[in-house]
């Protein structure tokens, strides 16, 4: 169930992500303060959840890039310093992260689920 929850909320987050950064180039992005704020919270929710699913969960789903969200918190505490890395999981990790996410839960629908084991 918990898991569930957590691919549910990686996902969700992965969406809004998408739509906050959608219009939106990379100069833009660095300069809106709003977005760029958000979007880096929202980045956080995602990894820190990547980093807390059970080992055995992110081995059934290899597509993901698991490492790159472990890595992520890194650029997230300087952002500044790791603009390139913010840019990427923004535009190209966390899209595909949900696309991955949206094919597995069709193959591993019991992964998804937010009813409890029986």
């Amino acid at each position: 169930m918990l898991t569930g929850a957590m691919l549910g909320l990686i996902q969700q987050t992965g969406m809004d992500v998408i739509v906050l950064t959608e219009e939106l180039d990379e100069q833009e992005f660095f300069s809106s303060r709003l977005t760029r704020m958000e979007t880096l919270r929202l980045l956080g929710v995602m990894a820190y959840n990547a980093r807390n699913l059970p080992a055995i969960v992110r081995e059934q789903l290899p597509e993901i890039d698991w490492c790159a969200w472990a890595a992520l918190p890194t650029a997230l505490v300087n952002p500044t310093s790791h603009p390139l890395q913010i840019w990427v999981a923004a535009r190209e990790l966390t899209p595909l992260t949900v696309q991955h996410l949206i094919d597995y839960r069709r193959v591993y629908p019991e992964l998804f689920s937010l009813a409890p084991c029986a």
